[in-house]
């Protein structure tokens, strides 16, 4: 569905993409640092927006850990459709994304 590059500015790390397909949607995503609640998501996205305009959620992701340790992310886009995503570790400074979100097949 869409993959995500790591971005800091000063102390906040938040990330940039695109979603997949003929025509791409530039994404921001900010990590929620600040849980007021603990169902609250860990990353929400969002449609970049142009200064001043509201910007449009896209995806809620949570942080989970499957059964061998390994960090993934689960969530829903705006249409409630299932998301799974990958954290990758070796972005090559950037040059791979730092998530990968997918659809997640329902059985």
């Amino acid at each position: 569905m869409f993959a995500l590059w790591e971005k800091t500015k000063g102390n906040m790390v938040y990330y940039t993409g695109k979603t997949a397909g003929d025509k791409p949607i530039n994404l921001v995503a900010f990590i929620n640092t600040v849980k007021k609640n603990p169902n609250q998501p860990d990353i929400q996205v969002y449609e970049q927006a142009e200064k001043g305009k509201e910007k449009t959620q896209v995806a809620s992701l949570w942080e989970n850990k499957s059964k061998a340790g390994k960090q993934y992310l689960g969530g829903q886009d705006n249409e409630k459709k299932k998301l799974v995503g990958f954290f990758n570790d070796k972005t090559d400074n950037g040059k791979y994304p730092a998530i990968r979100v997918y659809y997640s097949e329902s059985k």
